[in-house]
């Protein structure tokens, strides 16, 4: 069916968060013996792809999760704050809600413990219609000791291809690239090396690359999957944040202290690739900048659906800062720069989107909400 603009509306929406995976590439002079990622980078048919600059670093997945979900940004709260454990009540608005009202069925499926995160209680809040955990992937194949990218995957085929044309959106945060890294090499080929000086630095950084090359054959697999199914399909796919390296690692790298560096050298750190595949005809985009306050509205605007008016909101705030986290911000220009830093422009757009925040994340449920709320 087509959607808003005549563009396709995909039967199925899938989402990946893909837990830990990162291009270290983007931090200046990692030298892996190879690519940990050539299939990700070589994907360019029907592919918008770039960078998600992540709030979180080394952790706190929760937050990437809840950012794509909401639109909400974490910047505007207390640093360590995360929402899924405070701030998400029932019915709030989200990409779920969306997807249900359009008719598509919503399954949030995460293959570890489902004790992480609040996820069940907030889960159900958003109005998923089905959660899946480890227990509901059969005999899943292990790397190191967390169920892999490609047993996860594969529970992903299951759920869309054994449906006769029901509309699909499955939100799926993997676990195989969980920290920490010196958990011993089961099933896992050290395919990654480093130079001496960059292994000295952090013994662990070969076994995450390792993951990463890992992460690649089967994204490879994915992605050829859905290439042969007959059901207009959208891939959304990024990382959630880079993996907790040790600061030696990074200050060998940076060769300067970790705070001496400048807002844009910061901000390295938290770029994570991303893209939107289909196996359909989209308009193809590379170098994308973006965060994952947005990276939901640019999914609903690649199916073609509706888009509520915070939405709309949020796309039009893109368009002038389209990167927001608690780190720095990037402007349309390409500049990075920290909050003090924004013209009166910026400023203007970013109060607005503050106040929204707000009265989105606290006063849904606050019967004495400010005045300012209830325009």
């Amino acid at each position: 069916a087509a959607g808003e603009d005549g563009m396709i509306r995909p039967v199925n929406v899938i989402v990946i968060m893909n837990e830990s995976l990162s291009d270290l590439s983007v931090l200046p002079g990692v030298e892996s013996n190879m690519d940990a990622m050539p299939f990700l980078r070589s994907l360019t048919d029907n592919t918008i792809k770039g960078y998600a600059y992540s709030s979180v670093f080394g952790g706190t997945t929760a937050n990437s999760e809840y950012e794509f979900l909401t639109g909400n940004t974490t910047a505007f709260l207390p640093a360590g704050t995360v929402p899924y454990q405070m701030y998400v009540s029932d019915g709030d608005p989200s990409l779920v809600g969306q997807m249900e009202a359009l008719g598509y069925t919503t399954i949030a499926a995460h293959p570890y413990r489902s004790s992480g995160w609040n996820r069940p209680i907030v889960y159900s809040n958003m109005r998923f219609d089905h959660q899946m955990y480890q227990e509901d992937v059969e005999d899943p194949y292990l790397i190191r000791r967390y169920i892999s990218d490609q047993s996860d995957y594969e529970k992903l085929y299951e759920i869309t291809d054994g449906k006769q044309g029901d509309k699909t959106f499955i939100f799926n945060v993997t676990m195989q690239n969980h920290s920490s890294y010196a958990q011993g090499w089961n099933n896992l080929e050290k395919t990654i090396t480093l130079p001496d000086v960059q292994k000295a630095a952090d013994t662990t950084a070969e076994q995450y690359l390792s993951l990463i090359r890992a992460s690649d054959d089967a994204l490879r697999d994915l992605i050829e999957h859905y290439s042969q199914s007959e059901e207009p399909t959208m891939v959304v796919f990024f990382g959630d944040h880079q993996p907790p390296l040790k600061n030696a690692f990074y200050e060998q790298l940076y060769g300067k202290k970790l705070s001496e560096r400048t807002t844009e050298e910061v901000m390295q750190q938290y770029a994570t690739p991303f893209f939107i595949w289909t196996n359909y005809d989209i308009e193809e985009r590379q170098d994308v900048v973006i965060s994952p306050n947005f990276l939901g509205v640019l999914t609903a605007q690649m199916a073609g659906l509706p888009l509520t008016g915070y939405m709309n909101f949020l796309s039009q705030l893109y368009e002038v800062l389209p990167v927001i986290t608690p780190v720095g911000l990037i402007s349309a220009q390409g500049e990075f720069l920290t909050e003090e830093e924004l013209d009166e422009e910026q400023q203007e757009w970013i109060l607005t989107y503050e106040t929204l925040n707000y009265c989105g994340m606290v006063d849904l449920f606050d019967e004495a909400r400010p005045m300012y709320c209830l325009d």
